[in-house]
């Protein structure tokens, strides 16, 4: 699984953050949690941050956005 490791480090580099749902859409990572929870053990600084939104059909949702400190 290192490569959707390095994947979601390049892509949070390159756009300053990434969601799960980004991480499905744009990487094909299905086991986004894992991912980030590995890379954290290795010692890398990755904040989550809540973020409220609306889903397609209008209603309010919470997700997560991470990024490095």
């Amino acid at each position: 699984m290192m490569h959707h490791e390095k994947l979601v480090s390049a892509y949070m580099s390159e756009h300053g953050s990434i969601t799960q749902m980004e991480a499905y859409e744009q990487l094909g990572c299905m086991r986004f949690a894992s991912v980030i929870c590995r890379m954290r053990k290795r010692g890398e600084a990755i904040k989550a941050e809540t973020v409220e939104g609306k889903n397609r059909f209008g209603h309010p949702v919470r997700y997560t956005r991470y990024s490095y400190v």
